[in-house]
């Protein structure tokens, strides 16, 4: 019988009566044999952190047992008396089963001798249980595991054999699971490959026998499961991650024109995203096409006229209720890219000056050009970490053909992470700029010394001119414009801000 059918049994079924005799073959024993020792079923007075049903005289041999995680075994001692078969086993309904080769052991274990009991995963259902050698005895069983946090950690999600059965519309998982237990799942949606997995509104998936799905959903690799039991969760993606359509676009005269690729029957929607309103929003009008006919690969394609200039289009599939949204953003007169602004700034006087430069660089870019700096968003940063909020900031910059400025100092970020999220393809533009009181070019690191470089304030307009701001800031001195009065007062802060934070610093 399939193990699966064999659980459903168990699960179905009584206990058995006090006394009578239970022979189940293990699960391996095609391969091992038929366990030959016969024991009577153990009481479930006997099954510590179990639900009590009654009592008996005879509960199995005592036991203790230490959790050693660094060996990933549990040892097992005994008080004096007869020998005693112990065993580590996944507790179903009224079976124990083995655990999986090379785990599946018993061993023999008497007074001033212990015995080691290796266990693959820590699992809420892993129990410890001992009988005495003779037939027709007693098995006392241990399952503390069911109240331990980290049963329910790491390694309870490792446990779980995930299959993705997903197509067309429609998401769908199925779970093989080591422990009885039943675990809720919702959709999820990640802005990048490194990011957190954001919970999507009314999107809790429908299970049946260890299958959850969710209907009228537009797969995409970026749209995933999570899972979770108590307080912990785990983010599966679909295993296929080719989308089954896509887009790209050119520009012809003051029109844009989206060419949709499809393999199926489906409705496509795209909207201008003026600057400012947001990475999901959108302002009217809403254009549309279908796919309603054959079922062949075609490409359609979707004419829109240029509303706003330095805006990008949001494109979605429209006739699903969780669709991913693409942003495609047109070259042209007036493209407001966007400048990731990275720092390691470690005390208030760095920070404030962090905050002075990014908001000089938002009005000099000016055009709607948004600078992006963690300060500028705390509150989205303390909610979501600061490793996602970088990698989905730096995943926008990809989208929308911007700019990461590293701003570098001799407290600056390690090099090795820095390489890691930097190399990670596709690339955005890198510059680097460092004040000169705050850190000199020798402290770049050797990885870092092909970016290209400015000194602030030196090299703003430089700089300035690298993120396309145009001729519109000059350094003051000789021979060359003062800056605008607008940026007079930015400049003169940012420098009495740098001369503070060297002072603490030094």
């Amino acid at each position: 019988m399939p193990a699966s059918a064999q659980r459903k049994l168990l699960s179905s079924c009584c206990l058995s009566e006090k006394g009578h005799h239970i022979s189940v073959p293990s699960p391996g024993s095609s391969h091992k044999g038929q366990r030959s020792k016969r024991t009577q079923p153990s009481d479930p007075g006997a099954v510590e952190e179990l639900p009590r049903q009654g009592s008996q005289k005879h509960k199995g041999p005592e036991f203790s047992f230490d959790l050693l995680p660094e060996a990933r075994a549990i040892r097992v001692s005994v008080p004096p008396g007869h020998e005693v078969s112990v065993r580590l086993c996944h507790q179903w309904a009224l079976e124990c089963e083995d655990l999986s080769s090379p785990f599946d052991v018993q061993k023999i274990v008497s007074w001033g001798h212990t015995a080691d009991l290796p266990y693959e995963f820590l699992l809420p259902c892993l129990c410890i249980e001992a009988s005495y050698l003779q037939e027709d005895t007693v098995r006392r069983k241990k399952c503390p595991f069911q109240s331990w946090p980290e049963a329910y950690g790491s390694d309870f999600w490792k446990s779980v054999h995930f299959t993705d059965h997903s197509q067309h519309s429609q998401m769908v998982m199925a779970l093989t699971l080591r422990c009885p237990l039943k675990l809720e799942a919702s959709l999820c949606q990640r802005q990048g490959w490194h990011t957190l997995c954001e919970d999507l509104p009314n999107a809790t998936a429908q299970e049946s026998d260890g299958w959850y799905v969710l209907e009228k959903v537009d797969l995409h690799p970026h749209f995933c499961f999570k899972f979770s039991f108590r307080n912990s969760s785990h983010v599966e993606c679909p295993h296929q991650t080719a989308p089954s359509w896509n887009v790209s676009m050119d520009t012809q005269a003051q029109q844009l024109i989206l060419h949709f690729f499809t393999r199926m029957h489906a409705t496509f929607s795209a909207a201008w995203s003026p600057p400012g309103l947001g990475q999901d929003s959108w302002a009217p009008p809403v254009y549309s096409i279908s796919q309603t006919q054959g079922s062949s690969p075609v490409t359609l394609d979707l004419i829109i006229p240029f509303l706003w200039p330095g805006g990008c289009v949001l494109v979605w599939r429209s006739d699903v209720r969780f669709a991913w949204k693409h942003l495609l953003c047109p070259d042209g007169p007036g493209r407001a890219r966007p400048v990731l602004l990275l720092h390691a700034a470690d005390s208030d006087a760095q920070r404030r000056l962090v905050g002075a430069l990014a908001e000089l660089l938002r009005i000099a870019l000016g055009g709607g050009r948004d600078v992006i700096v963690d300060l500028w968003e705390g509150t989205r940063v303390a909610r979501v970490g600061p490793l996602p909020w970088l990698w989905a900031a730096r995943a926008r910059v990809v989208r929308e053909r911007g700019t990461v400025l590293l701003l570098w100092s001799r407290a600056g970020p390690r090099p090795a992470p820095l390489r890691a999220l930097l190399r990670a393809a596709p690339r955005p533009l890198l510059l680097l700029a460092y004040f000169s009181r705050l850190g000199v070019q020798g402290d770049i690191p050797p990885s870092l010394r092909a970016l290209p470089r400015y000194r602030l304030l030196r090299d703003l307009p430089r700089l300035l001119r690298a993120l396309d701001a145009g001729p519109s800031l000059h350094a003051p001195g000789r021979g060359r414009r003062s800056p605008p009065p607008c940026l007079r007062g930015r400049l003169e802060l940012c420098r009495r801000l740098e001369l503070e934070a060297a002072t603490l610093a030094h």
